[in-house]
């Protein structure tokens, strides 16, 4: 990645029509190309605490450096897209950040009063999501500094440099 570590690497929104979305960044705004994870591999799901079994389909691509998630809820399940689509919002639902260590990183936004309101794990690897939507409107999302996620985030960056706009959405490897 290109993008040092503990910056802010991406810009995520949940959409409600993922196929209108993709075709907003892509033809309109010229990001991509979008590498589409249909039911993404969430595991070991915590929602504010307690278990949750949330399945999103999620679609990445970069603007120039800077990643762009869209998140679509498949289901009902307790989690911060849900949550965020009943309280009738839109735009920004997160940043995400690659912190030097995601372990200390994270107990700093909890001493600050910041909930881990979402976990889980991608490949093993964890993430989590800090409940900031009081000091700045939308969560902040950690990732650990793993190959799971460098890999994945390797792979969307490279794709961008040069993109003729062909082949805007493509499937992620699994």
């Amino acid at each position: 990645m290109t993008h040092p570590l503990h910056t802010v690497r991406q810009v995520a929104y949940v959409v409600r029509d993922m196929e209108q979305a993709l075709k907003y960044w892509t033809e309109y705004l010229r990001a991509g190309p979008f590498f589409i994870l249909e039911h993404a591999p969430l595991e070991n799901q915590k929602y504010r605490g307690g278990v949750s079994n949330a399945d999103v389909s999620i679609a990445l691509g970069n603007s120039g450096n800077l990643q762009i998630e869209l998140i679509y809820c498949e289901n009902d399940a307790p989690s911060v897209y849900k949550e965020f689509l009943d309280a009738g919002r839109t735009g920004v639902h997160h940043l995400g950040i690659m912190p030097e260590n995601f372990e200390e990183t994270s107990k700093e936004f909890v001493a600050r009063g910041h909930e881990a309101a979402f976990e889980c794990t991608v490949g093993g690897a964890p993430l989590a999501y800090f409940d900031t939507v009081e000091n700045l409107g939308h969560f902040i999302e950690l990732w650990d500094h793993n190959d799971a996620y460098l890999d994945l985030f390797k792979l969307v960056e490279d794709a961008a440099k040069d993109w003729d706009g062909s082949d805007p959405v493509r499937a992620a490897p699994v």
